[in-house]
């Protein structure tokens, strides 16, 4: 654990060396993402939002921020086992770190950014402390998911150097088919079924329901997105371990 969190700082400090704001900048993606959807979409499905704009552009953001978290930390993530291979040749250190560093440093990131926003959202939006409450266990299911997706895509790259080409696709797909710029209601009956097994879609449910909505909480919602996340996380952890044995042949 020392180790990835040495990773982590040090691939922040790499990463904005230079920078006048630092981490900030990971704040302007789902900024200007959130504003262009609200110019191009806002008008037309604000009406599945009570009739607000400000209402739909909370829901965009916040799906923005599970979007934008899952895939860039993915997409970091995937590369790093063969990018470091000569160190893992050199030095024994468990490979897993890498990966997870990768994941850490993107969520220090969202944690200085981001994931208050979402905070000071629900407060002002929901008036219902126990949502506020619950909304870390939302942050831990996607942590959970986005981990589990990078160990194993990071350990198919050492095999298939496709994966990368193919994670970008799937990504896409993954963007586009989530509820995320335009509401769930207008799409026909057979995409919703997707949208109840597709894992993004689940962690933007969940992070919405708790964020965005007054009422009774749809708990069913929250357990089905953090048991996802538990078991893409497991299935990681798994296929990571049994690839692992091989590493070092093809590195």
């Amino acid at each position: 654990m020392t180790f990835v969190r040495v990773a982590a700082m040090r691939s922040i400090k790499i990463r904005y060396r230079g920078s006048i704001l630092g981490v900030l900048w990971s704040f302007t993606n789902p900024l200007l993402m959130t504003a262009m959807y609200t110019v191009v979409f806002g008008t037309a499905f604000s009406r599945y939002y009570d009739g607000s704009i400000v209402r739909y552009l909370l829901s965009a953001f916040v799906g923005l921020t599970v979007v934008t978290f899952f895939l860039n930390s993915t997409a970091e993530a995937l590369p790093t086992i063969v990018t470091n291979g000569a160190l893992l040749n050199k030095i024994a250190l468990p490979p897993a770190a890498f990966p997870l560093s990768s994941v850490a440093a993107d969520l220090i990131q969202q944690l200085c950014t981001t994931f208050p926003a979402v905070f000071i959202i629900a407060i002002v939006v929901t008036h219902d402390p126990v949502r506020v409450a619950l909304i870390p266990l939302a942050f831990i299911g996607l942590v959970l998911l986005t981990a589990g997706f990078s160990l194993a895509l990071s350990a198919l790259y050492v095999f298939f150097r496709d994966v990368s080409y193919l994670w970008g696709v799937a990504g896409f797909m993954l963007w586009m088919t989530s509820p995320l710029f335009y509401p769930a209601q207008v799409a026909p009956e057979r995409i919703r079924v997707w949208f109840r097994i597709n894992p993004i879609s689940q962690q933007i449910g969940a992070l919405r329901e708790l964020a965005l909505q007054q009422g009774p909480i749809h708990y069913a919602d929250i357990g089905l997105a953090f048991g996802t996340a538990l078991l893409a996380f497991g299935l990681g952890v798994g296929l990571f371990r049994l690839a692992r044995r091989r590493f070092m042949d093809l590195l």
